[in-house]
């Protein structure tokens, strides 16, 4: 806890014992909840009715707790879809015994929906409980992650992606976006599947990022990248002279420890060092390379193939208790021609990046590209559209992409590769092919439409623009 926030919570502390007459009745509770965590962003305490006695929240802004303003209200009005049965101030005043770290996701009376790690506890004053004292730790707040670690590494600087990243509009992707809130809070190993640029390490990230690891590392290995001879000692560490040049290093375990570990092309790892990952992940310890100590780990996998699971197993590519072990939760990745409605959307969030990297100002595609966009099958799904915006902000001389700023492969997907096939049987440059394309397209809607105007609006260009190709064509 930095220092202005230590000293918030003491005072925070203080004006609470002072609150209460000066009594020690709660100052085991303090103690305990100091010993349990190293900050807390909410406290809150009930009287043995479950009418809120003091309630306060650290506020980041003014780097101080300040009252939510519950004071005086009763718990079950302020969590509407608690009960006593549920309550965990309820719950600890029947039993009198506390309830330490428990997962909660609740909407209070303003709408605000918070997910936190709690522990409650009984306030006894004379052997007889007459309240209970509760401390928080917010993880999210309305779906929004409050601690959002970088990739790599504890520091405060960078960020991973969250479930707002994840653009989409297709109906089984909003879908997989729901399951992703749901899964994340707890620690079963997930199972991405999927075609490479899918977006599996964005999932990752976003499960890390809505998880109660979020505060701890996320650590990322793509298993291919690794000979299968040195990726035992990746996973798992060395120990000094256990062969030549061999020194003392972590491992991915253990640099992963308390937090998320990522796997990712699961099914290009070698089957022997798939056994031992298996026997790590069952027994939650291992041994480096060449040594003799085993070592706890308390890390949460998460791994992902790009291909099908079930034939990687039927090819003898993935063990079959390994992919059980890991594959508790299971998620699929639909790729881009599958969510069509996608495409455009996904352009349209690629060029506001790159606007803003680039400092341009590209409108966004015309509708001769947005057709070509519509219409290609996009084999390397999200990253090949992400890379053929990029390109076409590098080509681009105009302020709306156009056919002639989009990657020469994409002109020649299966739909059209007919007609460019012909074109090239005629010896025609690939700027000519492009010049007879947007001729034969601007033909086609003039055909199809009521007059000029009508036409420009379909292509998503200007009048003038279009009266200047009319005449450059003699349409």
């Amino acid at each position: 806890m930095d220092h202005e926030r230590y000293n918030s919570y003491i005072m925070m502390i203080d004006c609470l014992l002072y609150d209460y007459g000066g009594s020690r009745m709660i100052t085991k509770c303090l103690q305990s909840i100091s010993d349990l965590y190293d900050h807390i962003d909410a406290l809150i305490i009930t009287n043995k009715e479950g009418i809120v006695e003091y309630s306060v929240m650290y506020c980041q802004e003014m780097n101080s707790f300040e009252n939510e303003g519950f004071t005086g209200k009763h718990i079950l009005d302020i969590y509407p879809s608690l009960s006593k049965e549920t309550s965990s101030h309820f719950r600890v005043m029947k039993s009198g015994k506390p309830i330490i770290g428990e997962k909660q996701k609740l909407t209070d009376l303003n709408g605000k929906s918070s997910f936190f790690v709690s522990s409650t506890f009984p306030i006894e004053y004379n052997h007889e409980v007459i309240g209970a004292i509760e401390a928080s730790i917010l993880c999210s707040v309305d779906g929004k992650p409050l601690y959002r670690t970088p990739y790599n590494t504890k520091g405060p600087t960078d960020s991973f992606y969250t479930l707002d990243d994840i653009i989409t509009a297709n109906p089984s992707m909003l879908d997989l976006k729901d399951k992703i809130n749901r899964i994340s809070s707890g620690d079963s190993p997930v199972l991405l599947f999927g075609e490479t640029g899918t977006g599996k390490e964005l999932v990752a990230q976003a499960i890390h990022s809505h998880s109660l690891r979020a505060r701890e590392v996320f650590v990322s290995q793509n298993c291919s990248a690794i000979p299968s001879t040195l990726l035992e000692s990746t996973l798992f560490g060395t120990v000094k002279g256990s062969f030549t040049g061999a020194v003392d290093r972590k491992g991915l375990f253990e640099l992963a420890h308390n937090g998320t570990l990522f796997l990712d092309e699961l099914n290009s790892m070698d089957i022997g060092v798939q056994a031992k990952l298996l026997k790590a992940i069952e027994q939650k310890k291992f041994r480096r390379v060449g040594g003799e100590r085993e070592i706890a780990i308390n890390v949460r996998i998460i791994s992902a193939m790009n291909e099908d699971p079930f034939k990687a197993i039927q090819d003898g590519i993935i063990r079959s208790d390994l992919y059980y072990r890991l594959g508790v939760i299971q998620l699929n990745l639909l790729p881009l021609r599958e969510r069509k409605e996608d495409i455009l959307l996904l352009a349209d969030w690629f060029i506001r990046k790159y606007n803003a990297q680039m400092q341009k100002k590209i409108r966004g595609l015309n509708e001769i590209a947005k057709n070509v966009f519509r219409e290609y099958h996009w084999p390397g799904n999200i990253r090949e559209l992400r890379n053929a915006i990029e390109y076409a902000f590098h080509i681009s001389t105009e302020d709306t992409i156009t056919i002639k700023d989009i990657p020469e492969h994409i002109l020649f997907n299966n739909s059209k590769q007919q007609y460019f096939e012909q074109e090239l049987g005629r010896s025609k440059t690939l700027f000519e092919m492009v010049e007879q394309y947007e001729r034969d397209i601007i033909q086609n809607t003039l055909r199809q439409s009521k007059h000029i105007s009508d036409a420009a609006k379909k292509l998503g260009i200007t009048r003038q623009a279009l009266q200047y190709k009319i005449d450059k064509y003699r349409l």
